[in-house]
Order: structure tokens, then sequence, then C-alpha cells
């Protein structure tokens, strides 16, 4: 099922499934899908009741059977969101599933997987045989972009003009949990008529600047310039020195490990260095047929990921599509530069851990000799 048939049936309340599985890298759609539900399938008064977040990474399966079974004095469905479901261990996943494919669900109830791999999907399908419904939430193609904008300003109860959308997405960049909330901010402020340019001009400042995601991702791609620019402005703009050094560290680590495993066991890991080096090439393409071609190899790296031992799986992270959109930048280092760069790594480490009078200064360095590949310590 797509995301515009999953809205129709909330809509014309005619849901009939009470088990979704939510699927896909787009974090802000999957949420922005269980609001729809809350809002057009539970009564206002509810609505605080009846909605349990369940965090699977940390949370006794216990306490989750326990709040599914317990009665409830309100006819409105109760909806269950279970998240990072993909996080739990092989062994109380499956005990969980069978247990509540074992006592079947209660009326009124409907449970959402948020899952990360295709694996632990069809785990939950084969336990529900054909009582569930799995959605790939997935970012519109750029050219659709636009006809979202006007479909969720026609949601929130509003109108936007065509030229005060494209505004609207130029000034608010990639990132669709911003986008929606300055649009939810010119529909409010605009009530019984649509948004104008001029208001996304007035009311709407540039947001399509760099954040420590837009650093990583110009660090991961070499480009030196852009990396030292977004480098100051997030410091000079409050980010703490400290978090976008472990976040650098934490992909760098990742780079490392990729490169190590594929050079230790090739019979292994060949394939997915050509897929990798494959998305590389069309990483920057938002075109239908280059998204596309994305889709078909996240699929297949999520496929060798599926054959892997679960404890490289999870440190490959073959099976997350998200972590896949950035993997792909490992292919842009070669493992000896990753090993000539540990030392001047942890000599850096030091320095920001011992409080260093300038952090950025001390940032900038290791960026540019990384990047130029000029890492004698």
């Amino acid at each position: 099922m797509d995301i515009t048939a999953l809205e129709n049936l909330i809509k014309s309340k005619k849901l009939d499934k009470q088990i979704l599985i939510f699927s896909g890298p787009e974090d802000f759609l999957k949420e922005r899908m269980l609001q729809k539900m809350m809002q057009n399938l539970v009564a206002p008064d509810d609505q605080p009741e009846n909605l349990f977040r369940l965090d699977c990474s940390g949370r006794d399966n216990a306490i989750a059977e326990h709040q599914i079974y317990s009665f409830s004095f309100n006819p409105s469905p109760r909806i269950f969101w279970f998240g990072s479901f993909s996080s739990l261990n092989v062994g109380p996943r499956k005990s969980f599933l069978a247990q509540l494919s074992q006592n079947g669900l209660p009326m009124n109830t409907i449970l959402i997987f948020d899952v990360t791999d295709n694996k632990v999907a069809n785990e939950i399908s084969s336990s529900f045989k054909q009582e569930f419904e799995k959605i790939d939430f997935w970012r519109p193609f750029e050219n659709q972009i636009p006809a979202w904008v006007k479909k969720e300003a026609a949601e929130l109860g509003g109108k936007i003009s065509n030229d005060a959308a494209d505004l609207l997405i130029d000034l608010t960049g990639a990132s669709l949990a911003i986008l929606f909330q300055e649009l939810k901010k010119l529909i409010i402020a605009s009530p019984n008529q649509p948004v104008t340019v001029d208001q996304v001009k007035k009311s709407v400042r540039y947001l399509n600047q760099d954040n420590i995601f837009d650093f990583l991702n110009n660090f991961g791609n070499r480009k030196t310039r852009e990396t030292l620019r977004a480098l100051e402005i997030l410091i000079n703009g409050g980010e703490a020195p400290q978090k976008v050094w472990f976040m650098l560290c934490r992909q760098l680590r990742e780079y490392r490990l990729f490169h190590e495993l594929a050079a230790d066991r090739p019979d292994l890991f060949a394939e997915a260095r050509d897929i990798l080096a494959s998305y590389a090439r069309i990483a920057d393409k938002s075109d239908f047929k280059a998204n596309q071609e994305k889709k078909n190899l996240t699929a297949r790296l999520q496929k060798i990921g599926d054959n892997l031992p679960e404890f490289l799986a999870k440190a490959t992270s073959f099976n997350n599509p998200g972590k896949i959109k950035n993997l792909y930048l490992a292919t842009n280092f070669n493992l000896s530069e990753l090993v000539k760069a540990w030392p001047y790594l942890i000599k850096t480490d030091l320095l920001l851990k011992s409080g260093v009078p300038d952090p950025l200064a001390t940032l900038q360095t290791f960026t540019t000799k990384f990047l130029a590949a000029s890492l004698a310590t």
C-alpha cells in the first residue's frame, strides 16, 4: 500500500487492518501519518488516553502487552506506536510477535511498527498473515514537493499559491519537517486567504543553511571549502564543538569499519562495495529514474544485510535505509588513508577533551589536513 492509499482510508474511516508496518527512511512522514490517524480516527477527548508510544530500544515487552490487553472506557481506537522496533534483539522480538499473534488483538486496537529493514518487516508480516499493511515512507521526488506542500496546506485548512510554495521550498531546504513547520505557521497567520509570496518573504527567514548533517555530508564528499564554511556557521551559531566532533568521529568510524570488513572478507562485502559505488554516482540526482535506481540499490544492500550474521548486519547498518543514504560516502575514502588518519584523530580528540583554547581552529585544522590527505602528526 502506498501513502496516498493509506491517507484515503484514514480520511474515509475505512481502515480495516489492525497491523501497520511503517518502513522506509523518512521519519517525518511516518510521524505526520500518525498525526493524521489520531485526528481522523480518534475523538478529540479520547486522544490523550488513546495513543501509546513505546520505545522498543528500552521498553519491557511485558509492559506493552499489559497496555494492549487492558480495558478502555472510551469507544475510540487505541493506537500503539512501536518505535525503533528493529532494535529489539531477535529472540524477544519474535517471542513478542508470536504472543500477539497467538492471543489476537482487542477490537479497536491498531499497532504501528516503525521498522528500518525488510527482515524485521517480513517477521511481522509472517506473524500476522493477511492482517497487515506495509507502507514505505520515502521523500517525494523533487518535482512532487510543490504539490505535497499544497496538499498539506489544504489539510491544515489553508491554501498557498504556486509561487509562494516554490519560494518556501527554496528557503527551508531539504528537511520536510522544517518545511511543514514553516507552512503551518503561515497557514495559522493567514486565515481564510491563500499564503502569498510576500507573506513568505516577510515571515520565513532563510533556513536552507548549513546544519550538522550538511557539514558531515560535505566532509564525506571531500568538499573542503563547503565543509569549513558549514563548520564555522555551526560553531559560531552556538553548536558545541564536542558534539560536532563526536558526530564526525562516528562517521569516520563507520567508514573505516566498512573498508576493513571489505578488505578482510571480500567474499561478503565486494558486492556491497559495488552497490555503494553505484549509489554514489547518482546520489545528487533526484529525477524519477535516479530515485528508482536508489530504491533498487537500497533493496539489494538490505538483502545482503539479511544474509549477514546479525552482529555484522547491525555493525554495517545495511538494513537501515537512512544509514545507506550516508554510507555511500565511504567510497570517497580508502582504508590506507583512514588508518593513517587515526593517530591524528586520537590526538585531536585529546586536544578537544582537554579544553583547547580555540576548538574551532582545532576542528578546522583537522578537517583541512584530513581532506587534503596531509596528516603528518
